[in-house]
């Protein structure tokens, strides 16, 4: 297939998105500042008008920064009203104690917010920033924003996460090219518990692979052990680099005691 036509299948569906949004005027955006609620919030201004639009925005430490950066960008180019609020999941054991359904839980507690400033508008329709990449992945949150009734129009559309970035970078976002940033706490093995000390040195060492060129790199903390993901197609040029003993000796002082490279790197866009 070529460029003209993918463009046009692109196209076509972002036209969909925005006739699938028109259906649900007025409405409030779950607003992250990632790639698919920056895209999302955009189209829902384009489509209905920024007076007719609330984005909503979850605060805690286990949002990775390099994915809240873009906020304030976004919310200035849409010109959206925009609520915070904090998300104090830390202090709930049954997030803090990583069940294999934390996602759940705190999804659950994120979207209850939301649902409760929608109705302080007397507003019906949320709607996050899901695609149908989710769809082939375990999601627990996709429950939550179910019993919620959060609604998921780029999924409606059919939209994937490379035709989003394709279609932000055709308006303009400038976070069209940000890879997917899951929340700090997917780093933490399950029933191992969540603490500030360990979200920390998450970020903290994951800045050091951004800062060494490697950015949407994972690190996992296991038993005080970092274990590196590194993007795919970035891989071989860190393997073949002497990054591997510069990289180790940052993460000692950050409080690490091992480091493993995953051979097969981090797959996700």
């Amino acid at each position: 297939m070529d460029a003209l036509n993918v463009s046009e299948i692109y196209h076509k569906k972002a036209k969909r998105l925005s006739e699938r949004i028109q259906e649900m005027s007025p409405l409030v955006v779950a607003f992250s500042g990632g790639l698919d609620s920056s895209y999302l919030l955009a189209m829902v201004v384009d489509s209905i008008g920024k007076k007719n639009v609330i984005a909503v925005t979850a605060q805690a430490p286990f949002f990775s920064p390099f994915e809240t950066q873009h906020i304030d960008t976004i919310i200035n180019k849409t010109g959206v009203k925009h609520i915070v609020f904090n998300h104090d999941a830390m202090s709930k054991e049954i997030f803090t104690k990583n069940p294999p359904d934390r996602c759940y839980h705190c999804k659950k507690m994120v979207f209850s917010s939301i649902r409760n400033i929608a109705d302080s508008f007397n507003i019906k329709y949320i709607a996050h920033g899901a695609n149908t990449d989710d769809l082939n992945e375990y999601r627990p949150g996709t429950l939550a924003a179910q019993k919620f009734d959060i609604k998921a129009p780029l999924t409606d559309a059919h939209l994937s996460k490379a035709e989003i970035s394709s279609l932000a970078k055709d308006i303009g976002l400038s976070n069209w090219n940000q890879p997917a940033m899951a929340c700090l706490a997917t780093r933490i093995p399950y029933h191992s518990s969540i603490t500030m000390e360990k979200l920390t040195m998450i970020h903290q060492a994951e800045l050091i692979l951004f800062n060494m060129g490697f950015p949407g790199s994972r690190v996992r903390l296991i038993d005080w052990t970092a274990k590196i993901e590194i993007r795919k197609k970035q891989l071989p040029n860190f393997l073949k680099g002497q990054y591997q003993d510069k990289l180790f000796e940052q993460l000692k002082n950050i409080g690490f005691l091992n480091m493993i490279v995953d051979p097969k790197g981090y797959d996700r866009t």
